[in-house]
């Protein structure tokens, strides 16, 4: 029996920290226009940034490696939620015909790019600093401003590239600002109350109608039941999911005028969601 070991977020967000510099950590990316280039600017950002820390660790008389890129989500995870409404509806259609929304195949085609999690390097300044006695832990933590000291490597390099020493503090009240906006706006209110009457007409059960919570209906339903249950087998993941790709389309077919107004008008807010977490 094998449990389902990668499950899409559903709603993305972006966040950098400052002592997670080179963590496991994923960093959402999409295929559209404004949600690549966020994702490539932010991490040539972390990447400048990383390569001046080294630098300035090395200056004053400690070993620090650029971490390795960090890992993003699988394919899958572009076509379902928040982030899919960046993708076209032929595009979408296309990946759901086969794979629905990613959950089960997973199981079905464990190999399969689309739907394999990539996984993450480890960060090599773990162990470099696990292999310093306590004395030298402390007096590296101060060099790379674990504390946000102000000469702190870190805290300088991350205040140069993004301003502040908490990147993903600034970018979470500025997603937040835009998200509060994209979900008061009228137009889209009412489309996604009408995307919340379609599915409710074929008979799905949709917990909100709001803009950005709507989209996750159907998949939330499928993928809730799955959090707290057992393994599941093979077996049991090809004979749900022509039911989850039936859903995963009647989903794209609901969404019209909804998925148009935040593709072309919010699509930051598709990518870096409200600004939580």
């Amino acid at each position: 029996m094998r449990r389902l070991m990668w499950i899409p977020a559903a709603v993305l967000t972006t966040g950098l920290l400052l002592t997670g510099c080179g963590s496991s950590t994923g960093e959402s990316t999409t295929t559209g226009q404004a949600g690549t280039s966020t994702a490539t600017d932010d991490a040539t950002k972390r990447q400048n940034a990383e390569k001046e820390i080294a630098d300035c660790m090395k200056a004053k008389g400690f070993q620090y490696e650029v971490p390795p890129p960090l890992a993003g989500n699988a394919p899958a995870g572009d076509f379902s939620g928040t982030s899919s409404l960046l993708k076209t509806d032929d595009e979408l259609r296309e990946f759901r015909k086969k794979y629905g929304f990613g959950i089960f195949a997973q199981l079905v085609w464990p190999d399969d790019p689309m739907v394999k999690e990539p996984e993450s390097a480890p960060n090599p300044n773990n162990a470099i600093r696990s292999a310093l006695d306590p004395a030298r832990q402390k007096a590296y933590d101060a060099a790379l401003g674990e504390d946000s000291q102000d000469d702190g490597c870190a805290t300088a390099a991350y205040m140069k590239h993004f301003g502040t020493t908490d990147p993903s503090s600034a970018e979470n009240k500025q997603a937040k600002r835009a998200y509060e906006k994209y979900r008061t706006d009228a137009e889209v209110v009412k489309a996604a109350r009408q995307y919340a009457d379609c599915l409710t007409g074929q008979g799905y059960k949709v917990a909100s109608a709001e803009p950005g919570r709507v989209e996750n209906g159907v998949y939330d339903s499928i993928v809730d039941p799955l959090q707290d249950g057992g393994d599941v087998t093979v077996a049991q993941a090809r004979k749900q999911l022509p039911r989850e790709v039936e859903a995963a389309l009647a989903d794209l077919d609901c969404r019209g005028a909804y998925a148009e107004i935040t593709r072309t008008r919010y699509a930051a807010v598709a990518t870096r969601g409200g600004g939580e977490g």
